[in-house]
């Protein structure tokens, strides 16, 4: 069962299509509030920007990224302690605009990101070969509940910078 606790949504920011994302391993180390997004008379404003702490391991797909990065992601409410240090896997994506990079202190959006769950799976929220996760689609299910795409920590060694869990 994937027990996301926050929801990420659309990543507003069109300058982050532009690059490559890149997809690690690593754990989460802490996550705090930005800013509250504007609202509209088509939004329910229940979204906020929020700045996710992390260590990364290894590069599993992607550019290469190593140590300790900032990431913006869009979440409707704080994310518990015991969430953020569970998450391993992230999905990145270069801030490409410099004054969002200096006002945030965030390199990186954070476009989805997969604790293991209790069957040994990471579930992201978009399609692995979007993220440029190279997989075979027999390794890859979709989470009837969630719509995540789910699979296997072996099943990331199919890329070649990672040979196993």
């Amino acid at each position: 069962m994937v027990r996301p606790a926050v929801i990420l949504g659309a990543l507003l920011f069109a300058s982050a299509a532009a690059a490559e994302d890149s997809v690690v391993l690593g754990h989460g180390v802490s996550n705090a509030f930005l800013w509250k997004l504007p609202c509209t008379e088509h939004t329910a404003c229940l979204d906020a920007n929020y700045v996710w702490v992390l260590d990364v391991d290894r590069t599993v797909a992607g550019p290469q990224i190593t140590g300790r990065v900032r990431a913006i992601a869009t979440q409707h409410t704080d994310a518990t302690a015991e969430f953020v240090k569970s998450v391993e896997l992230f999905v990145l994506s270069p801030i490409q605009n410099s004054a969002l990079q200096e006002s945030s202190g965030a390199k990186y959006y954070l476009v989805s990101l997969s604790p293991r769950d209790s069957q040994g799976r990471y579930c992201l929220s978009v399609r692995p070969s979007d993220a440029g996760l190279k997989l075979d689609a027999s390794v890859v299910a979709t989470d009837p509940r969630s719509g995540y795409f789910c699979f296997t920590a072996a099943a990331l060694a199919s890329n070649n910078r990672w040979r196993g869990p």
